[in-house]
């Protein structure tokens, strides 16, 4: 039988030394700017019921999801998002304190990717959540701080694609289509598949709505798209849906983000799962989005509350290769001592680390241990202590 206990899971792995340190700057320098603007944390079990991600709106297949079972024999997950959790959480502990909440999280989420091309089965994430207000200032809020996210870890280096999924509902919802020809439309727009797009609405030929959708995945750009987006369809609410797009593009231009922010009504990814404005995060020279997030008002409904929401998730990971460098944590000096005056020694470690610096205790009897250990790990520096502390230089022994 073969054994698989040297290797990790397909889609896992492990983090070393300053691979740990560059995700910690990433995280503390994000959940600092969340506290900052009145977020604070959450935490959600890492194993949640099933039952908690089988609702509609939820929209997370169960072949994408681990599962184990409890002691009872009930059927359990890997938590496999962060947000949904959360809807659990305030539906159930958090309905009689005032609103709006605004709440943050990190933490891990687990998704079975059948086809990894490099992706994750194990993600690392921080996001927000503000929930119970569904006015144009707290989508301008979650869109501009996910901006000022972005904008911290990588400088100018980002961008930020922006769609409101009420215009792909009013054109979808114009066709006369099934559920599952309506699905694949959505898919073909997703992916900019244009070829597969035109073949899938030859049959609605004639219908303003289809010509619409044929020409979606091409609206993507500035002010310009508004204009192409009006005289395409203005039925069934999309001219609503642009207005309100229109408005929050706008005040983002005021706030100097003009060049940061492209509108994409392509951009129509979990369309039964978002309610409103739909944003992705993407890093100059990475190709996947390492932010996404969006309204979605009909989710804590599901769970008893019908409270409007909005959000976004940032994963971690794919930052820590834009951070820039950061400091490498190095000890400053190794204490040694005889074991005589081994209590000595870790008192004066700890005086000496309340100073600042970073300390370690050796280990080793015998002094050409200690000195040799110090010059391989690049110590500058051995503090002796006996009945008196003597400050030595490795680079001089």
């Amino acid at each position: 039988m073969k054994q698989y206990n040297k290797i990790t899971p397909d889609g896992t792995r492990d983090l070393l030394f300053d691979e740990c340190v560059l995700r910690e700057a990433v995280t503390s320098r994000l959940t600092a700017m969340f506290r900052s603007r009145g977020y604070r944390q959450v935490i959600t079990p890492a194993i949640e019921f099933y039952d908690v991600f089988t609702s509609s709106a939820a929209h997370f297949p169960q072949e994408n999801m681990y599962k184990l079972s409890d002691i009872h024999g009930r059927l359990m997950v890997l938590r496999p998002d962060c947000t949904i959790p959360i809807a659990r959480l305030v539906a159930t502990r958090l309905q009689n304190v005032p609103m709006p909440l605004r709440l943050y999280y990190s933490q891990n989420v687990y998704r079975v990717e059948h086809d990894l091309r490099g992706k994750r089965n194990e993600i690392f994430q921080t996001g927000v959540e503000l929930i119970g207000a569904s006015s144009l200032r707290s989508d301008l809020e979650i869109v501009e701080l996910a901006a000022a996210g972005l904008s911290e870890i990588s400088g100018e280096g980002y961008r930020i694609e922006l769609c409101h999924i009420g215009y792909f509902k009013s054109l979808i919802d114009s066709l006369d289509a099934s559920f599952e020809t309506k699905e694949e439309i959505r898919q073909c727009v997703e992916q900019k598949n244009y070829a597969a797009l035109g073949e899938l609405l030859e049959q609605f030929d004639g219908s303003r709505a289809a010509v619409a959708l044929k020409y979606l995945p091409r609206l993507f750009g500035g002010e310009e798209v508004f204009e192409k987006a009006y005289e395409l369809f203005s039925e069934n609410g999309a001219n609503e849906s642009l207005d309100y797009l229109r408005t929050i593009y706008e005040n983002l231009r005021e706030l100097g983000l003009a060049d940061r922010v492209i509108i994409d009504l392509g951009l129509v990814n979990q369309a039964e799962y978002y309610t409103g404005i739909i944003f992705r995060g993407y890093f100059d020279g990475i190709g996947e989005p390492v932010l996404s997030g969006g309204r979605y008002d009909n989710l804590l409904a599901e769970f008893g509350a019908p409270l409007s929401a909005t959000g976004f998730a940032f994963n971690v990971d794919p930052a820590t290769t834009v951070i820039g460098m950061v400091p490498q944590q190095r000890t400053d000096i190794l204490v040694f001592s005889d074991d005589g005056h081994l209590p000595q020694a870790i008192n004066y470690m700890k005086s000496l680390i309340q100073n600042g610096l970073t300390v370690e205790h050796c280990v080793f009897d015998e002094f050409d241990a200690a000195v040799d250990y110090a010059r391989k790990r690049g110590i500058r520096h051995l503090h002796v202590v006996d009945d008196e502390i003597e400050a030595l230089d490795i680079e001089k022994l």
